[in-house]
């Protein structure tokens, strides 16, 4: 408990801002501004096979008018129901976002998304998977009169596609963002990857609903709820963050 709470102080401590969309794991179609910085900081507890508590850093900079660059630090608790407990830094990701379409009449707005994710945490403490992905998402938003629809498909390529456990999957997610006000939004989401050889019990596919509320122009709190659509997924997850642009 002393270590799960040194490591929230400190990670207390670096600016807190972030993507616009959180409580969504669906990614939205902008990019942060050119020579702004957005951060974002979460904590999120899972229920399933372990039951996980994590923490997350999100450092983005927004390099030109439609393009950004971003980290995500990560940190976990697990408290195994089959092994010995852990917790250290996972998997580091690194991405960046190309804005190639936007502000049409008819057309949605369009990005494009590489991710690389590390094998920067420890695999034999289930802190990471100890190989690298690499990940190509399409993203493609409208934004309506008091909603906005999201749409992400990709593909992520594995180290070592050959592994059973460790497939080159296709990516998807689905969301919803609808407006109860000038300050707050309710939000939804089906998100999974598949790979082809295996039933869809084997993939991961969940859902998520929930809200985020503006304090000020730069400062948002979000909160949301997701639970399992197929046997691959935790049961259920609760997760919160906060979002400060500057």
């Amino acid at each position: 408990m002393k270590r799960f709470l040194s490591v929230v102080v400190v990670f207390s401590f670096f600016p807190l801002v972030g993507f616009a969309g959180r409580p969504l794991s669906t990614d939205d179609s902008g990019t942060v501004d050119k020579g702004s910085f957005e951060v974002e900081y979460g904590i999120e507890y899972v229920n399933g096979t372990d039951n996980e508590t994590n923490l997350s850093l999100v450092i983005t900079r927004g390099l030109c008018d439609n393009l950004d660059l971003g980290v995500e630090i990560p940190y976990a608790f697990i408290d195994s129901k089959t092994a010995s407990d852990s917790d250290g830094f996972s998997d580091i990701n690194i991405s960046t976002k190309l804005n190639l379409i936007k502000d049409k009449k008819v057309m949605p707005d369009v990005s494009l998304s590489f991710a690389c994710k590390t094998d920067s945490g420890n695999d034999s403490k289930n802190l990471g998977t100890g190989k690298s992905d690499y990940s190509l998402n399409g993203i493609f938003s409208k934004v309506f009169e008091s909603f906005a629809i999201h749409f992400n498909t990709g593909y992520s390529f594995k180290e070592d596609f050959k592994d059973e456990d460790n497939e080159d999957v296709f990516t998807y997610g689905l969301a919803l963002e609808y407006a109860l006000g000038e300050k707050a939004n309710l939000v939804a989401e089906v998100t999974g990857e598949t790979a082809l050889a295996r039933q869809f019990n084997d993939n991961s596919c969940s859902a998520l609903c929930g809200v985020n509320y503006s304090l000020k122009d730069n400062v948002t709190l979000d909160f949301g709820l997701g639970t399992e659509i197929s046997k691959a997924d935790p049961d259920f997850k609760v997760t919160s963050g906060i979002t400060v642009g500057f």
